[in-house]
């Protein structure tokens, strides 16, 4: 199943929507939560760690995304194997 992705950030933070292609539909959408705290945008040590906090948590999310994916096409094609086996 293809999908279309879009990502990019608003202000520091990095957003992504992945949408199936030929429905349209969106399967994903993320921006990475906000917190305002004035020390924060100052110190760029700590804009960086939460910049990379953020690029995890949303490789953790498309991981889980593409497992799903992955474990649902192993069940239908399975359920069509057993199906073909049950056939005289």
């Amino acid at each position: 199943m293809p999908y279309s992705i879009t990502s990019g950030f608003k202000g520091t933070n990095p957003t992504l929507q992945i949408c199936d292609a030929s429905s349209g539909s969106v399967r994903l959408a993320w921006e990475y939560p906000r917190k305002e705290n004035p020390t924060d945008q100052t110190d760029p040590d700590v804009l960086a760690l939460k910049q990379e906090e953020a690029v995890h948590t949303l490789f953790r999310r498309l991981f889980l995304l593409t497992t799903e994916q992955y474990l649902k096409e192993e069940a239908s094609t399975s359920n069509a194997v057993a199906k073909l086996e049950c056939k005289p």
